[in-house]
């Protein structure tokens, strides 16, 4: 059983997180369904239906903390630095701007 982490990211970072690991993943990067990623899905679709941008861009700048396995994050960690390289594309901006450090040294 791993470790768990307590990670704080806004809704954009999640937003991001799961464009990254299941939009562009196609199945290359195992591991994205369970728990912490359904709780992210759960958060994404809290998502205001309304065209308000100031409804919205508070929901953006929403931070929250995730209980995120060490597995999850490594996960994560994955899909931000290995699927762009998958498609000889620049690293996302999410790894320096929403993403927290790296859990640690595996």
């Amino acid at each position: 059983m791993s470790n768990r982490v307590k990670v704080d990211i806004t809704m954009y970072g999640i937003a991001e997180v799961l464009s990254w690991c299941h939009d562009r993943n196609k199945g290359r990067i195992a591991g994205v369904d369970t728990e912490g990623f359904q709780k992210m899905t759960a958060l994404m679709a809290e998502k205001p239906q309304s065209g308000d941008y100031f409804t919205l861009d508070q929901f953006w700048k929403k931070k929250v903390s995730l209980d995120l396995t060490e597995d999850e994050v490594a996960t994560i960690d994955r899909c931000l630095y290995d699927i762009p390289n998958f498609d000889n594309e620049p690293l996302p901006q999410i790894r320096h701007k929403f993403w927290p450090q790296a859990v640690g040294t595996h």
